[in-house]
């Protein structure tokens, strides 16, 4: 069996991935009573009717492995904002705490990059 590797997501599908995702995860008709395995081919169903998306084909595996980094990210992002939160530096603005997260996000990405 080959498997050939597929081009990147671009931001437009990144962001396209997270509305699915989250109409899916938020439907009040289907709740949350739906196998994995369900939700995902929700997720991919929806995703491909999308015009963003017809740039090309994107395996339900895909689709999970590449919201798994998403939501990865994100909590890490928040996991940053909450320690600057709790910092709650004396006298600080809330210029001054954003200032201290943008400078924390740098270095960070430093590491990463």
């Amino acid at each position: 069996m080959t498997s050939k590797r597929t081009a990147s997501y671009s931001v437009e599908e990144d962001i396209l991935l997270c509305h699915v995702y989250l109409d899916v995860s938020q439907n009040p008709i289907i709740g949350i009573n739906q196998s994995g395995d369900q939700f995902w081919g929700r997720v991919k169903t929806e995703f491909d009717k999308s015009t963003v998306a017809c740039t090309q084909e994107r395996p339900k595996r895909s689709l999970q492995t590449r919201m798994s980094t998403i939501l990865t990210a994100c909590s890490k992002l928040r996991g940053c904002i909450n320690q600057i939160e709790n910092k709650n530096p004396s006298g600080a603005s809330q210029e001054d705490i954003v200032s201290i997260y943008w400078i924390n996000l740098f270095v960070i990405s430093l590491f990463i990059y």
